[in-house]
């Protein structure tokens, strides 16, 4: 799984408690697996258990300091996560049911990248911009999206999903 791949997978996992759950019950099979000697599948040492799953917690950490925002077929917001709502001050009650460049574009905004993300969306494939977007408070901040969209087995788009990072070294604005 590439680097895109698997940050795409664990939005699905904040979003999706359900496979988020099935998830869980993969890693605690493979950890098993790992310790057995292939006859039979034991119970790991005390400590050791811990230590894989303590591993597979910081790979998925290394992840969540990217906002993450999960938007329907239709553009709508139906999910965002905690890194998201501190990165702009929106909340997901904000932000549900609405198109986030309603509430995250102004005047500074470069209408280009935003007509590149439009036109990517529309033909349901996956893009990368650098912004200026606007905080809740009004203050401006740069970010580097990347949206990617989540199929279905017959090709349907399910969602898209957007990953932020705010660039703290981008030119000043305020």
């Amino acid at each position: 799984m590439t680097h895109d791949e698997r940050a795409d997978f664990d939005v699905l996992l904040d979003f999706q408690p359900e496979l988020r759950g099935f998830v869980a019950g993969l890693a605690e099979a493979g950890s098993q697996l790992a310790l057995s000697n292939g006859s039979h599948v034991a119970s790991p040492p005390v400590g050791l258990k811990s230590r894989i799953d303590g591993i597979i917690q910081e790979r998925a950490r290394r992840f969540s300091p990217e906002g993450r925002v999960v938007c329907g077929p239709d553009g709508l917001v139906q999910w965002v996560n905690p890194a998201f709502t501190a990165m702009c001050g929106h909340s997901l009650e904000d932000l549900r049911g609405r198109k986030p460049g309603s509430l995250l574009q102004g005047p500074l905004t470069d209408p280009g990248a935003v007509d590149r993300m439009r036109r990517a969306v529309r033909e349901v494939r996956g893009c990368s911009e650098t912004l200026i977007n606007y905080h809740k408070n009004g203050d401006t901040y740069w970010v580097s999206i990347t949206l990617s969209p989540v199929k279905d087995e017959e090709g349907h788009l399910l969602w898209f999903i957007a990953r932020e990072r705010e660039l703290r070294d981008g030119p000043s604005l305020n």
